[in-house]
């Protein structure tokens, strides 16, 4: 299927928690001015008081999927648009929590609407945040899940991901270039990229 550029400009983050995907997130809207997708699964938890139950899994990703729909009819076809997440990490949520695969064809071929997915390391120190989160060693145990997703199902669908280490700062130059590259390749060029080569840093 060929993508249409309204699609392309959605840049899809995958990472487990306190990766700093969210910082990241931030750190593209304000310099390229572009709109953040946020995390449905936090503010239901936030909501409900709770985690969802396997069988609310599908709906987390639904949601999810249908706040990016959103995102792209109410702005304009030169607006990057950032997913914090993809909607890819409640399928791979799913698998960690539940051992449930059965989302993951549909959020793979999901996967393929984003311009780029970016994977965001887990070298930045952990830290707790009230009921969001789990700890370290399941920070550890959603990144392997995300490298074996990679490799064995994303690669070979022709998903190229791309995995950034370091600062907040240095996380934020690497996406850059790799968007200035893309460009290079042949993608289409847009407003917020036109930005960054007219003066951004």
């Amino acid at each position: 299927m060929k993508l249409t550029i309204s699609l392309l400009r959605k840049i899809g983050l995958l990472g487990g928690e306190c990766t700093g995907k969210t910082t990241l997130a931030h750190a593209l809207r304000d310099h390229l001015d572009a709109l953040v997708v946020p995390e449905y699964l936090r503010e239901y938890v936030i909501t409900m008081g709770r985690t969802p139950t396997e069988l609310e899994q599908a709906g987390i990703m639904q949601t999810q999927i249908a706040a990016e729909g959103n995102a792209l009819a109410v702005t304009g076809e030169q607006t990057l648009i950032v997913c914090d997440p993809a909607a890819l990490m409640t399928a791979i949520y799913s698998i960690a929590y539940f051992g449930d695969s059965s989302l993951l064809e549909s959020a793979v071929q999901h996967a393929q609407t984003y311009r780029t997915l970016i994977w965001c390391g887990t070298d930045i120190p952990w830290e707790p945040d009230g009921d969001q989160r789990d700890g370290p060693a399941y920070r550890a145990q959603v990144d392997a899940l995300i490298a074996e997703v990679v490799r064995n199902t994303l690669e070979p669908a022709g998903i190229e991901v791309h995995r950034i280490d370091g600062t907040i700062a240095q996380r934020l130059q690497s996406v850059l270039r790799l968007l200035d590259h893309e460009v290079a390749v042949g993608q289409p060029k847009q407003a917020w990229q036109q930005q960054r080569g007219a003066g951004g840093t």
